[in-house]
């Protein structure tokens, strides 16, 4: 396990932020959303905490697996021109499912770890997935920090996915809100698919239906088993700590989980796009744009000007009045309402992205034709000295407010410990962007932002838009793809 720590005596807490370095990339073909899956499983408890008689729950926990092994069967027929589905096996197993999980429910206390960590004084406890890692964090009173490795060793070792299947019914709801009924979840999911035709950043973290469907208790509890070991794992711990006492602590409790031989990632290398690509969404909402250029991963040498490009068009902060969009879109053309960009941090190459929402009775062509207008701008005209001035005062200003709380930096060196490379580059990246010149912030922009690099989704209300293409009639070369 590699352990960060930053000693902040000024309040007796502490920030632990504790990430694996797997995400959604790492989800195999079939089954997206299976680290995300995984995620929602580290809470269901341990055999020392979630249950009131662990010994009774687990032959109850096999029988529920074996249940819906059988039930996932059936349902495979249904549809089959070769085999004939036996509804009345399928209402039987759904019903013996139903008796079963209701069982295991009376041995079930349900959330006793977030209750735990309450009762002890932590504020929120909480854990994300993303493209490239997964990451559980609280803050805890310090003289708590060896219960807490206690608890999260114990958690890491000995996890039992308990009510899975209900849990699954969970994702799908998180899924349902969050994309399938959001008209702005919808168009990223669609505009991630179309950027990316290979690596997958093209997949939806939370996973497609189908594919959630499908995930079982015994492939969610391998996948913990290949990526959830200490050699996999970033542990940050910020606050009110003394570093020797706490590497005896994480020795204590961390030591004896054993490590994980990590199997070989070949993750697919999206290949050079090679022309425009456009996607519409048709949905009853408020119009937005999304417009993204393919740029290389964080840690590359331009990285540096491709940020200070992004504070030249958003200002120091989003729609700022310093900002080329917010000024050319919002206040002097007035066609949209707010408009955004920023280069992607990552582990693998990612993209650019600028959005922006059109004004009342303008259109998303408008807006996107005032998108380039600005980019065009930095092309052929050196930002102004004064521009340049705003970003390094922004540099600044950004690592003022990464340093504020415990958690933040936290967060902030974890990650960039492990997508660049070195916790490090939270004080190397403020040097390098305040060294960022005009003339680099007009090669990049040469460089990357090209109409053949280009990936443009629009929601359109469905009143207004045209008849959309079928994805199997378009191409990556330029046509536009639909997908609704």
């Amino acid at each position: 396990m590699t352990v960060l720590m930053v000693e902040r005596h000024d309040a007796p807490t502490v920030a632990l932020y504790m990430q694996f370095k797997v995400g959604g990339v790492d989800d195999p073909a079939g089954k997206s959303g299976i680290a995300h899956m995984l995620e929602h499983m580290m809470f269901k408890g341990t055999p020392m905490f979630g249950t009131a008689n662990y010994q009774a729950e687990v032959p109850l926990m096999e029988q529920i697996d074996q249940a819906y092994r059988e039930l996932a069967a059936e349902r495979a027929k249904i549809g089959s021109p070769f085999q004939r589905a036996d509804e009345a096996k399928i209402e039987k197993l759904q019903e013996q499912l139903r008796g079963l999980q209701e069982e295991q429910k009376k041995f079930i206390v349900s959330d006793e770890l977030s209750q735990t960590y309450q009762r002890l004084g932590g504020v929120g406890m909480n854990a994300s997935t993303g493209n490239d890692s997964t990451q559980y964090f609280v803050q805890m009173p310090s003289n708590q920090l060896e219960v807490w490795a206690m608890l999260e060793a114990d958690r890491i070792a000995n996890p039992v996915f308990r009510e899975f299947y209900a849990e699954r019914d969970v994702v799908h709801e998180e899924r349902r809100m969050r994309t399938d009924t959001n008209p702005e979840g919808l168009l990223w999911e669609y505009f991630r698919a179309t950027a990316f035709q290979a690596h997958p950043y093209r997949l939806p973290v939370v996973g497609w239906p189908s594919d959630i469907d499908g995930l079982t208790r015994e492939e969610v509890l391998q996948y913990f088993k290949t990526f959830y070991a200490p050699n996999n794992a970033i542990l940050t711990i910020v606050g009110d700590i003394h570093p020797a006492k706490t590497v005896a602590l994480l020795e204590k409790y961390f030591g004896g989980i054993p490590a994980q031989s990590q199997p070989s990632r070949t993750i697919t290398a999206e290949p050079e796009q090679q022309g425009e690509r456009r996607v519409v969404l048709l949905y009853d909402a408020q119009p937005q744009l999304y417009i993204g250029y393919h740029i290389p991963p964080t840690g590359h040498e331009d990285t540096f000007a491709l940020d200070a490009m992004a504070q030249l068009l958003t200002g120091v902060t989003r729609n700022s009045r310093t900002g080329r969009l917010y000024r050319g879109l919002v206040l002097d053309k007035k066609v949209a309402l707010e408009a955004d960009a920023g280069a992607s941090t990552s582990l693998y190459p990612n993209l650019f992205i600028i959005t922006a929402t059109p004004a009342q009775g303008k259109s998303t062509e408008e807006v996107e034709q005032a998108i380039y207008a600005e980019i065009e701008k930095l092309q052929k005209e050196l930002p102004s000295g004064e521009e340049m001035e705003r970003v390094r005062n922004a540099a600044d200003a950004s690592f003022v407010r990464a340093l504020r709380s415990n958690m933040g930096v936290a967060r902030i060196i974890t990650y960039e410990h492990y997508v660049a490379g070195d916790w490090r580059y939270l004080f190397t990246e403020r040097e390098k962007l305040k060294s960022v010149t005009a003339e680099q912030v007009q090669q990049v922009a040469k460089q990357y932002f090209s109409e053949q690099n280009r990936t443009v989704a629009e929601l359109r209300p469905k009143s207004s838009g045209p008849e959309e293409v079928p994805p199997e009639e378009s191409s990556s070369t330029g046509q536009r793809e639909g997908r609704q």
